[in-house]
Formats: structure tokens, C-alpha cells, sequence
């Protein structure tokens, strides 16, 4: 393994000590057992070294301006002490270390809808910082309690910077939807959170018990940190080749989305069907390549698969007029002496 895919793979597997799907880090004891807070940074320092020369770091200003920002919105007073940094990996992700590194990965951007979500993800790791979790904590983990309590703090901090407090029980419910597409034994890193459910129920509670608050989101401002990013963090969830997970996640992104990103989206869809292979899933994804097409804008790739599936719908000559006009917007495309071949194949079938 060459040394910069050595050190990638290296970072994955020390956040996977210290990763949380909102939190669960690493902690450090002293000599005598006793969790000491001075003997944290050294400890992690090397792992944020790694981060820092990362291929896998989003180096992005802007986007980490922004995220930045948040951040010192609901942090508080302990602004100053984190360290944020947005790593490319395709799940719902983000950590708190034990001396205020704080780590977002990209499919937790991905699967946010504004800056309201973002404020009480960001919060409740602040809210782990702020409580002195990592020292309280036991057996290398938060507790369940902590969890809950960095919940209430990451609520708490995000309704007083006037954001909506909604958005924190739908981004639960989002979680909570994606988490039942899944087979097999649950994450190790959810083990010692709460069940969503509960945590879902609990932001209910909090949002009921509020007599007024603010209906902040800035989602268009959120919606343009994050679009540079979208086709990429996008073929990442792919990827993973959990496609019920996928085709939920990026269905449920097509509706939210803004006209300009439907196109996009459609076309993920229709990939996100394609891949999984299921029996009725070829025609689900014929379906949205042809709303890809049909829509502004779509990525050139939109074609190819549009014309594809209708050569095998037999329907030959639009899948000409298709694969035709994907040569025609992809340019240089790698695969532009196979589309060559199978336009040549339907124009000779057409004859």
C-alpha cells in the first residue's frame, strides 16, 4: 500500500477509537488511573498530525470558514479551544476528541438539509467539550447519559442562537429512517448511544416544552457551502454499495432539493436502483434517468444511462438520439469508444 492510501487508511481506523455518530471518543488515563486532562493532547496529537497531511481532509476555505462559524455559534465560550476539521467519509459522522478536535464527515454534510441541523450536530459535540465528558468517561467511551446530556446541550445552544429547533427532531427521524434500511447487528459506534427513538422522542419533549423560540435555518446559505461537493460526496454514498440505504437517501434528497439540484438527483437515484439489482429495479431506474434528462442541467452521465436503458426497452433509435447526445456534452469521457461502439451497434439495427 503506497504511503499516502497507508496513512488514509491509518486515520479511518484511529477515528473508528474515537468516532461517534454524534460522539464517541477516546479516553486517556493517567498513571494512576484517573482521567488527566493534561495528558490528552499529546495523546491525540499524533492522530491530528495524520489528519492534518491527509488525502482524506477537505481542505476546502470556504466550506471550512462556514462550518467554522457554526461551530463558534454553538460552542460558546470554548470556541477558541476547537479544532474542526471535515474528513470524506461517505457516513453520518462526527466526533468529538478528547482535546477539542472536533471531525464532520461528509456524509453527515450530505445528509443535512440546512444550517439548523448542522448547528445541533456541531452543538452536541461541543456540548461533550463543554461537560468534560472525555474525563468523566469510563471504559474509552461516553456513556449513555453523557450522550443524552450532549443532546440537551447541542439543543439547547442551537434554540439560543435562534435556530429552529424542529430541525433537530428531523434530522432524528431522518437517522432514525436509515438506521431501519439496515441488516445485521447495529454499529459498534451507536452501541452506547441512546436508541434514536428514544433520542427522537426526547427532541419531541424539548421542542413542546419551549414557549417561544427562533425559525432560523438559513438553508440557502447552507445549500451553497455544501453544492461544490454534492456529485462528489454523492458517488461516494454509492460506494458503500448499501444501496436501501442510498436509494432512501438521496429519494429523500430529490424532495427537498432546490429545482437547480432535481436533475442531479434523479440521476443518482436512478444509479442508486441500478446498482442494487433487484428485480423491479431496472425499470425504477429507467424512470429517473428519463426525469434526469427531461430536467436543467443534467450531468452527462444522465444520457449515457437514459440511452442505455432504452436500448433495453428496445426502443433503439431514441437510445441513438441518447447516446449521441451524451458524446455530445461529455467531451472527452473514458468510455467514449464504448458509447461509440453501442451507438454504432442501434444505427446498424436502425438500417
Amino acid at each position: 500500500m503506497n504511503r499516502p492510501l497507508y496513512v488514509a487508511a491509518l486515520i479511518v481506523a484511529s477515528f473508528a477509537r474515537i468516532a461517534c455518530a454524534f460522539g464517541e471518543p477516546a479516553r486517556v488515563a493517567s498513571p494512576t488511573g484517573v482521567p488527566d486532562e493534561g495528558a490528552l493532547r499529546p495523546a491525540m496529537s499524533p492522530i491530528e498530525r495524520d489528519l492534518q497531511s491527509s488525502p482524506l481532509l477537505v481542505r476546502d476555505p470556504a466550506l471550512n470558514d462556514y462550518m467554522h462559524g457554526v461551530a463558534c455559534k454553538v460552542a460558546m465560550d470554548e470556541c477558541s479551544r476547537l479544532r474542526l476539521y471535515i474528513v470524506e467519509q461517505p457516513w453520518f459522522n462526527a466526533t468529538m476528541a478528547p482535546d477539542g478536535m472536533v471531525i464532520v464527515w461528509t456524509g453527515a454534510l450530505l445528509r443535512m438539509r440546512d444550517e439548523a441541523e448542522l448547528a445541533f450536530v456541531l452543538g452536541h459535540e461541543a456540548g461533550h467539550f463543554r461537560a468534560h465528558h472525555v474525563i468523566a468517561s469510563t471504559a474509552y467511551r461516553f456513556s449513555r447519559e453523557q450522550e443524552r446530556e450532549a443532546d440537551r446541550m447541542g439543543f439547547a445552544a442551537a434554540v439560543a442562537r435562534g435556530y429552529d429547533p424542529q430541525s433537530a427532531v428531523e434530522l432524528l427521524a431522518r437517522m432514525l429512517r436509515e438506521e431501519k434500511t439496515r441488516t445485521g447487528a447495529a454499529s459498534s459506534a451507536y452501541a452506547y448511544h441512546p436508541p434514536t427513538r428514544e433520542r427522537l422522542d426526547a427532541m419531541r419533549t424539548e421542542v413542546a416544552r419551549l414557549t417561544t423560540h427562533g425559525n432560523e435555518r438559513n438553508t440557502s446559505t447552507y445549500r451553497a457551502a455544501i453544492h461544490p461537493f454534492l456529485q462528489e460526496w454523492l458517488d461516494a454514498e454509492l460506494a458503500r454499495r448499501q444501496y436501501a440505504a442510498s436509494v432512501l437517501v438521496v429519494s429523500e434528497l430529490l424532495a427537498d432539493a432546490p429545482p437547480g439540484d432535481k436533475a442531479l438527483l434523479s440521476f443518482y437515484l436512478g444509479e442508486a436502483y441500478r446498482r442494487r439489482g433487484q428485480p423491479a429495479d431496472r425499470i425504477d431506474a429507467a424512470r429517473w434517468y428519463a426525469q434526469a434528462v427531461a430536467l436543467p442541467d443534467p450531468p452527462a452521465a444522465a444520457w449515457r444511462e437514459h440511452g442505455l436503458a432504452l436500448r433495453d426497452a428496445g426502443r433503439r433509435r431514441e437510445a441513438a438520439d441518447a447516446l449521441r447526445r451524451y458524446l455530445d456534452v461529455a467531451g472527452d469521457a473514458p468510455d467514449r469508444a464504448f458509447v461509440e461502439h453501442d451507438l454504432a451497434e442501434l444505427q446498424g439495427h436502425a438500417q
